[in-house]
């Protein structure tokens, strides 16, 4: 006989999991007024009369009666008892049911998460209290972001009192004990004895979960002398940055076309709202990881990134691609102007500017190939060499074959060349993002017949190992980095995912020095870092280690170079059918460009290194 699982914990599994969410894993539903609608499971027929109401948390056919709630439907669908039901919805919020009565320690931590999220909402109603009052700071900094009262009020924005202890009196007064607060994150300990606010002087930003639950707050500061600029709630029972995206609980009953828009900032999300794009969702101060990767994965099917115009901007774009790409969502890209945020070009160029911008989004595909046309000439048998190799990875990336060889054919004509010997490159020259099958050493790779001219691989294992000891260094002295100023970026390195890597830890630097976790800096690289992280270090000085690095990496790339047009003018001298005059005048060329190369190979030898003073 199955034991009965207390009331509180079916009603708190049941609120979790909301009935549009839930059903949409099941069948495809139309928005249609204040409800949603599709073809009833339960029974065959050709309109839709299955009804659910996100409102009611109900679900109903006029067709053939069927009716109920989440529980409900889960029990019909899977042919499950209702407690069987529970298990599975609890399963999907990560809940468990204890298996006998619910234990005190299990009651203490359900009503502590109700005791949070009851001080949140008491918060977030202090902040619009104060918000309201004349000359409220707060309410002259919102107006000159022209926001409307109607989206101040949907996002639940409020303003935190320049005083040491406002919201903490407000709620001692109203009953709860200091610990409380501190545990909500709402306010710091003092070190002699009492609390203070956190947020101080502040336009708050009420952070919701996907149920609209208010679980945490971030504040913009108002004064200019103090920092940071943005300060987010900690973690707490009920709030995890990892797991929500800031204005995803309004943006997911909202989506067009199933698409949502990404960006980075609170501002960003409310500016894009307030133009009318109200399918848009903001990470919320951290970098995207897989687990925001998968919550939208589950109510999307497209997801446009749009992130600041800079080269840091750049940066977050690339390396969302790559933890989307374990996802089966359709990912592009809304590129701004540089210097640009989304929240700041819809502000002055308008909601048609962005909406152009919106409708010509490369794939991210297409926008990665933009990014290594930039930097190479195509012009020269050099740059094509340099472009054919970059653009492999990333078509190497795509699972589709069909959509891999229709981009191998139009690369292929650009840099001029078959697409049959481009595929063949796809091929054999086994560099790729995602390696599924283990790495074998250049020793153990079939030999790689040049097909395409001006086109021969890197052998990458000594390029492969010399980077992840570089960024091994890098991770162990982020107290150093200002030592690579000027001399080292990330076109010293080969490897996608390391040039990802270098470019985090420069830029978060001061967390990884002060030891914090680095668990949301690499996600999505957690392979890599553990390969890097396991990497012997050289025992060698500081500026040792840049030189030798760089070194190493210009050498090496001269000498792959030095050795495809050895090959390449081997080959002419071969060749019968050529015009003499054209064989002799790139002879000529090849022969020059080898000089050049060996002349540079010799001033790189003789360079001894760096002085340093140990």
């Amino acid at each position: 006989m199955k034991k009965r699982i207390p009331e509180e914990i079916v009603n708190e599994i049941i609120s979790r999991n909301d009935i549009v969410e839930v059903i949409s894993e099941y069948l495809p539903l139309q928005p249609g007024g204040a409800n949603h609608r599709a073809l009833c499971p339960f029974h065959n027929e050709k309109t839709p009369s299955f009804m659910v109401s996100r409102e009611k948390q109900i679900y109903k056919c006029f067709g053939c009666g069927a009716a109920g709630n989440v529980a409900g439907f889960i029990m019909e669908k899977e042919n499950l008892d209702f407690v069987e039901a529970l298990k599975k919805l609890a399963e999907r919020v990560h809940m468990q049911i204890p298996e006998d009565d619910m234990s005190q320690e299990a009651k203490e931590m359900l009503q502590e998460q109700h005791t949070l999220m009851d001080l949140h909402r008491e918060a977030a109603s202090f902040y619009f209290q104060n918000l309201k009052k004349p000359g409220s700071p707060g309410a002259a900094y919102l107006a000159k972001r022209g926001w409307s009262i109607h989206t101040i009020k949907g996002f639940g924005l409020g303003y935190a009192p320049d005083q040491w202890d406002a919201l903490t009196r407000h709620l001692v007064k109203k009953g709860h004990p200091e610990n409380q607060l501190i545990k909500a994150g709402l306010a710091i300990k003092r070190e002699k004895s009492g609390v203070y606010d956190r947020f101080r002087n502040r336009v708050m930003f009420p952070i919701f979960d996907i149920r609209g639950n208010v679980v945490a707050f971030g504040g913009r500061i108002l004064s200019s002398d103090d920092t940071p600029k943005y300060l987010n709630s900690p973690e707490t029972p009920t709030f995890n940055k990892r797991h929500l995206l800031y204005g995803l609980n309004i943006a997911r009953t909202q989506l067009i076309n199933k698409t949502l828009i990404l960006v980075e900032g609170y501002t960003d999300v409310i500016s894009l709202h307030e133009q009318g794009f109200k399918n848009s969702a903001a990470t919320l101060g951290t970098s995207l990881t897989p687990d925001h990767a998968k919550l939208v994965e589950k109510m999307a099917e497209k997801v446009i990134l749009c992130f600041d115009g800079d080269d840091a901007g750049i940066r977050a774009a690339q390396r969302s691609i790559q933890i989307f790409r374990q996802t089966q969502l359709e990912v592009r890209i809304l590129t701004l102007p540089k210097g640009t945020d989304p929240d700041q070009y819809i502000q002055d160029e308008g909601k048609e500017a962005f909406q152009n911008l919106l409708e010509k989004t490369p794939t991210a595909v297409d926008y990665q190939i933009s990014l290594i046309r930039r930097k190479h000439s195509l012009a020269t048998v050099e740059g094509k060499l340099h472009f054919a190799r970059e653009t492999a990875d990333i078509l190497k990336q795509i699972k589709s074959l069909v959509e891999r060889e229709a981009y191998a054919g139009r690369i292929a004509e650009e840099i001029g060349v078959s697409k049959a010997s481009f595929m063949q490159e796809l091929q054999q020259n086994g560099r790729g993002f995602v390696q599924k099958q283990p790495y074998q050493s250049s020793k153990r790779r079939k030999e790689f017949m040049p097909v395409i001219e001006a086109m021969i691989p890197l052998e990458v294992d000594p390029l492969l190992k010399s980077e992840q000891q570089f960024l091994k260094w890098m991770l162990d002295h982020s107290d150093e980095l200002d030592r690579l100023t000027d001399k080292v970026s990330d076109e010293y390195f080969h490897d996608p995912a390391h040039k990802i890597i270098f470019s985090i830890i420069l830029e978060n630097a001061k967390e990884i020095e002060e030891n914090q976790k680095k668990v949301d800096l690499f996600a999505g690289f957690e392979k890599e870092l553990a390969n890097i992280e396991k990497t012997e270090e050289h025992n060698l000085p500081n500026d040792e280690i840049i030189y030798r690095f760089t070194h190493f990496v210009r050498k090496y790339r001269l000498q792959q170079q030095l050795k495809h047009l050895e090959k390449q003018l081997q080959h002419i001298e071969e060749l019968v059918d050529m015009n003499p005059k054209e064989k002799e005048d790139e002879m000529l060329k090849m022969g020059m460009e080898i000089r050049r190369i060996n002349i540079e190979l010799q001033q790189l030898s003789l360079q001894k290194g760096v002085k340093t003073n140990g």
